[in-house]
């Protein structure tokens, strides 16, 4: 089992690339080995504010917790 590791998380980049959220969901399952690090990556990228949501998700709350 691999160790926790901290993170520091910034709310927002100001060259945070824009895509939809199916977008991003396919961009990353290219690269993912499971469904679970697809979850996790894309959950980080919107939480650490690397990409801004555009289309219909764009103003949804994500209650990544």
């Amino acid at each position: 089992m691999a160790a926790a590791v901290s993170i520091p998380v910034q709310t927002f980049h100001a060259d945070a690339l824009e895509v939809t959220l199916w977008e991003l969901v396919w961009a990353v399952s290219q690269v993912a080995d499971n469904e679970r690090e697809v979850i996790a990556t894309v959950a980080h990228m919107l939480e650490s504010g690397s990409v801004k949501l555009v289309g219909n998700f764009r103003e949804c709350p994500f209650d990544i917790g």
